[in-house]
C-alpha cells in the first residue's frame, strides 16, 4: 500500500491575511469548491501546499499575483461560532452546500450548490430557497450540476439520462433581474460518457466562467467578461441551433424576447447594475392554460369560471388575474374577511400546489415532508413575482381535505414553514379551509448546533481523503458529499457503479495501482461508535468490495479497513475483535495525525 505508516502535521496558525473560508455542508463539499477554483484558474494561481488546523479545518495555500492567499475548508457545524453574515445567510430558508467568506473584509462573497442528483422531477426545485437567501442580500450564487445523469428512480428499461428542465434555467435569469444579483447555472458533463445525453457541446463546461468570476470577487477585479460568458451559456441553452424547437414548444414563439436579444448577456448585466427589473412576462405573454398534474379537474371544480394561466407548458404553479372573484369563493361560509390576507386584491394571484406529507414506501405510512416544497414555494413564487411583483401568493394543500384530517399546525416547526411564512399570503386545502401561514418556531435553532466543536464521521473520512490525494490516489468513492444517489468510479477502468437509494455502502473506496489492490473502508467518529456496530460495518464494507470486484470481473485483490478518531491501543482492539485487515486512526490533540495499524 502506498500510504505511509504514520503522518504528522503541525497545526497551522490561522492568523494570516488574505484568508478566505469556505463553509460547507460537509468538508468534502468545501474542499471541492476550493479545488474547482484552482482548476479553472490555474493560469493565475500557483499551488504552494496544504496545511491542517485540525481534523476539520484544511488550509490550501496559493500564490496569486505574487501574494500568498489562504483558503480554509470548514463545515457549518462543529467549527465554533459562525461569523454573523454567514449565520444569517444560511438560516433564512435553507443551507446551501458552500459559502465563500472573506475574513479580512468580514463579508460573504458567494454561495454554491453542487449536486450529483439527477436534475429531474422534485429534485430540480427543492434547493431553490438556498439560492434566494443570497440573492436577497446582494450576494451572487452558483448552482453546479450535470448536463445529464441517469435517474435511478426510473424503472424504464429503455431509460435515457435525464436533463434539467428549461424552466429551471430560466429561473436563474429571472432571479438575476429581480434581485439585481448574479444567479448563475454551471452545468458540466458527467465523467461517465454514458450519462451525457444533451450537452450543447462535448467540451462545454459552464463552471469555468463561474469560477473565473469568483476569483475576480476574491481579487476585487472587474469580472464582467466572465459574467457575460455565464449568461451567454444560459442563453444558448435555449437558442442554440438544436434547442430552438424545444424552446418554442415549451415557452411559445412570442416569449423570452428579453433573452432573444443579440446583446442579452451585456443587457442583463447592465440592468442588474442599474437595478432595472425588466419583466419577462405580461398577461399577453401567458399562452398556456394552467393544467396542474392530478388536480386540474379539482381546480376547475373549486374555482369555476376563473381563468388560470401558466408560464410554460411544464410549470407547476398557475396565475389568475381574477383575484376578486377568487376571494369571493374563498369567503363563502367564512367568519373572517379572507381579503384581509391578500396584499392587493387588484393584483393577480399565484397558486402553488404543495403537500405537507408523503407516503413512506418502506412502511406504507403517511409521514411529514419538507422537500421539495421548501424549495418549490420560493421557486414558483419568484417565477411569477419577477414579472408581477405585486402578485398575491396562495398555497393549495393537495393532501388535506375534511375527509383527510391531519394536524397542519404540527408542520410549523419544520423548515418548509420558513418558505410558507415568507411567501404565502393564503394557505387553503382542497375543501378551501384556511390555515395560518405564520410560524416563528421554524426559524429557531439551538446555538450548540453551530458553536460546539467536535469531530464527526465526515471529518474522519474527509481528512483521510485529503491524505490519499496528497499521495496521488484519487478515491473511487468518498461518502459525505454523495447523498442518496452515488457513483463509484471503478478505477482503473472508465466504468461506474451506481448506488441505489437503499443500497448498503461503505464510506471509502480507492484503488492503488502500485499493488493493484482495492481498499474499502468504514469510517466512524470514535472507537466507541465503531465498537457498537463492528460486525455490521464489516458486512457493509465486504458487500461493497464484492460489488466492485464483480463489476471488475474479480481481477483485483481487496483489503478492508476501519478508520476512526482514536489511538493505537483502540486500533488493536478492533483488529482483535473483527475481520478488518488493518485499522487507521486519526487525531488532532497536539498535532494532526494519521496512523496505519496492521495486524
Amino acid at each position: 500500500m502506498r500510504l505511509k505508516s504514520k503522518y504528522n502535521f503541525k497545526k497551522f496558525d490561522l492568523n494570516v491575511k488574505n484568508k478566505f473560508i469556505v463553509y460547507g455542508d460537509n468538508l468534502e463539499e468545501s474542499t471541492q469548491i476550493i479545488k474547482w477554483l484552482y482548476d479553472f484558474n490555474s493560469d493565475r494561481m500557483k499551488f504552494i501546499g496544504m496545511e491542517y488546523a485540525s481534523l476539520s479545518e484544511y488550509i490550501y495555500k496559493y500564490s496569486i499575483n505574487n501574494e500568498m492567499y489562504y483558503f480554509v475548508a470548514k463545515a457549518y457545524y462543529r467549527n465554533g461560532k459562525l461569523p454573523y453574515d454567514v449565520r444569517h445567510v444560511i438560516k433564512e430558508l435553507d443551507k446551501p452546500d458552500a459559502v465563500i467568506y472573506s475574513e479580512d473584509d468580514e463579508k460573504v462573497l458567494m454561495g454554491f450548490e453542487t449536486t450529483s442528483t439527477t436534475m429531474a422531477g422534485n429534485a430540480t426545485w427543492q434547493r431553490t430557497g438556498r439560492i434566494i437567501n443570497f440573492l436577497e442580500m446582494g450576494i451572487p450564487f452558483g448552482f453546479l450540476a450535470y448536463f445529464s445523469k441517469n435517474d435511478k428512480s426510473d424503472t424504464n428499461v429503455n431509460k435515457k439520462p435525464r436533463i434539467p428542465g428549461a424552466l429551471f434555467v430560466l429561473l436563474f435569469n429571472l432571479l438575476s433581474l429581480k434581485y439585481h444579483t448574479p444567479a448563475l447555472v454551471g452545468f458540466f458533463e458527467h465523467p461517465d460518457k454514458a450519462q451525457n445525453r444533451d450537452a450543447l457541446n462535448p467540451n462545454d463546461d459552464w463552471r469555468e466562467a463561474i469560477f473565473k468570476y469568483l476569483l475576480s470577487l476574491i481579487l476585487k477585479e472587474n469580472g464582467e467578461e466572465h459574467l457575460e460568458k455565464c449568461y451567454s451559456n444560459m442563453k444558448n441553452y435555449y437558442f442554440s441551433s438544436d434547442k430552438i424547437k424545444s424552446t418554442l414548444s415549451e415557452f411559445g414563439s412570442t416569449t423570452l424576447d428579453y433573452m432573444k436579444d443579440s446583446n442579452f448577456s451585456k443587457n442583463i448585466i447592465d440592468d442588474m447594475k442599474n437595478k432595472n427589473n425588466v419583466p419577462f412576462y405580461d398577461k399577453s405573454k401567458l399562452l398556456f392554460d394552467w393544467t396542474p398534474k392530478k388536480i386540474t379537474e379539482k381546480v376547475h371544480e373549486l374555482f369555476p369560471n376563473i381563468k388560470f394561466y401558466q408560464i410554460s407548458k411544464n410549470c407547476k404553479a398557475g396565475i389568475t388575474f381574477q383575484t376578486e372573484e377568487l376571494i369571493d369563493i374563498l369567503n363563502k361560509n367564512k367568519k373572517v374577511y379572507v381579503e384581509d390576507n391578500f396584499k392587493n386584491i387588484h393584483a393577480p394571484t399565484v397558486v402553488i400546489p404543495i403537500k405537507l406529507t408523503k407516503l413512506d414506501n418502506k412502511t406504507g405510512n403517511i409521514v411529514p415532508t419538507d422537500d421539495p416544497y421548501n424549495g418549490e414555494i420560493p421557486a414558483f413564487a419568484n417565477l411569477y413575482l419577477q414579472s408581477f411583483p405585486n402578485a398575491n401568493v396562495m398555497l393549495l394543500l393537495c393532501d388535506h381535505t375534511n375527509k383527510n384530517e391531519y394536524n397542519v399546525e404540527g408542520a410549523k416547526g419544520r423548515k418548509v414553514y420558513k418558505s410558507i411564512d415568507k411567501y404565502a399570503d393564503v394557505v387553503a386545502d382542497m375543501d378551501l379551509n384556511l390555515f395560518s401561514r405564520e410560524s416563528e418556531g421554524s426559524r429557531i435553532e439551538n446555538k450548540s448546533k453551530y458553536e460546539n466543536q467536535f469531530t464527526t464521521e465526515d471529518d474522519v473520512t474527509s481528512f483521510f481523503g485529503t491524505v490519499l490525494l496528497n499521495e496521488g490516489i484519487v478515491p473511487s468513492f468518498i461518502n459525505p458529499p454523495c447523498g442518496s444517489w452515488s457513483d463509484i468510479h471503478l478505477y482503473p477502468t472508465d466504468k461506474y457503479y451506481y448506488y441505489n437509494r437503499n443500497d448498503d455502502r461503505g464510506d471509502i473506496a480507492f484503488f492503488d495501482p502500485d499493488d493493484e489492490t482495492y481498499y474499502f473502508g468504514e469510517s466512524k467518529k470514535d472507537y466507541r461508535t465503531l465498537a457498537l456496530t463492528m460486525e455490521e460495518e464489516y458486512r457493509k464494507t465486504m458487500n461493497l468490495s464484492q460489488i466492485v470486484l464483480n463489476e471488475l470481473d474479480n481481477k483485483y485483490q481487496t483489503r478492508l479497513f476501519a478508520i476512526f478518531k482514536g489511538n493505537k491501543d483502540e486500533a488493536k482492539k478492533v483488529l482483535d475483535n473483527s475481520k478488518f485487515d488493518f485499522v487507521v486512526t486519526v487525531d488532532d490533540t497536539d498535532e494532526v495525525t494519521l496512523e496505519v495499524v496492521e495486524r
